[in-house]
């Protein structure tokens, strides 16, 4: 009986280890078979968003391994919108005219993946063709990167860190003393971006609370004076007036007053600020500016750190 007791324990055990490590985003795939997870982006963006989306996540554009995982995506590809006939992957040729490659710069030529091109392709129409989708059929056709597609995430399981202290999977993420995490971004990107990738990230563009707050966050510009941004001395931040001219609110709809910092600088006059000037930032002294909202820049996303209840096993399989 205690034999039996110690077998039941043993199963259980080893049922638990597994469904831990095959945990991961929620809105993620589980494939057992490949030891992968997948995600299908149907809204559709260009390839050059769709890889900046799938990096955000912490993953990759899909770039396919073997011609078994190609069959088995087709499954995944039935979810997508009927009107859809491919989704933008991992390889492009905008370095070298015909040369494709994989996102590590490796090139395809000499490899199975070269065989896949649908009859006739690459075509490079126009010129213009450097981005790859991959049709439902599971063959490959040459795009134009700026076309819309849908697109796949991919992470291999032994690829996955967890960051404990974030309760995220994203190690870039360090905890500071009030509440939140926070992951700074030196690679400059306009606002629009840099609150689709926070977004990504599962966080968002940092909101400040606090004067405290705004000093914390300075701190990272300091560490950063020589950065190759056009204005090396901004922070995007998440607020704006992009919804009502002149309201100045944050992305989660609070005023900044409500948010608990509007520490202006003295040389900012909102009311005379250009048109195009709609989006927040913090400057290197702590005072809050606006700024173009096109305009590529520095920015800090924050995730407000609570107990572990977003990342559950994720069930749905590909196969």
């Amino acid at each position: 009986m205690q034999l039996g007791c110690s077998c039941i324990m043993l199963i259980i055990v080893v049922i638990l280890l597994t469904m831990m490590s095959q945990k991961y985003r929620v809105d993620y795939m589980w494939a057992q078979h490949f030891k992968t997870f997948y995600r299908l982006h149907d809204l559709a963006t260009n390839w050059l968003q769709a890889r900046q989306i799938c990096e955000a996540e912490g993953t990759t554009l899909l770039v396919p391994d073997h011609l078994e995982e190609i069959e088995n995506l087709k499954l995944l590809f039935s979810n997508m919108k009927a009107h859809y006939t491919g989704v933008f992957i991992g390889l492009h040729d905008q370095f070298s005219n015909g040369n494709f490659i994989n996102l590590k710069g490796e090139p395809i030529q000499g490899t199975i993946l070269e065989l896949l091109w649908g009859e006739g392709r690459p075509d490079r129409a126009n010129g213009s063709e450097h981005c790859v989708i991959m049709t439902r059929e599971g063959l490959f056709d040459d795009k134009p990167c700026d076309a819309i597609y849908p697109f796949v995430c991919k992470i291999k399981l032994e690829q996955i860190k967890f960051n404990e202290e974030c309760n995220n999977y994203d190690i870039g993420y360090t905890p500071e003393d009030n509440g939140k995490c926070y992951k700074f971004h030196e690679e400059p990107l306009t606002w629009h971006d840099a609150y689709l990738v926070c977004r990504s990230e599962e966080g968002n563009l940092a909101i400040i609370n606090s004067a405290e707050e705004a000093s914390l966050i300075t701190k990272f510009l300091a560490e950063h004076l020589h950065s190759d941004a056009s204005d090396p001395n901004i922070l995007l931040v998440g607020f704006s007036d992009l919804m009502f001219p002149y309201q100045y609110r944050t992305i989660e709809g609070q005023t900044l007053d409500e948010a608990g910092y509007a520490s202006w600088s003295p040389e900012n006059n909102k009311v005379e600020e250009p048109e195009h000037k709609h989006c927040g930032a913090i400057s290197r002294t702590g005072f809050l500016l606006v700024v173009d909202c096109n305009q590529p820049a520095m920015f800090i996303c924050q995730k407000i750190i609570n107990p572990i209840n977003g990342y559950e096993l994720h069930t749905d399989k590909v196969r």
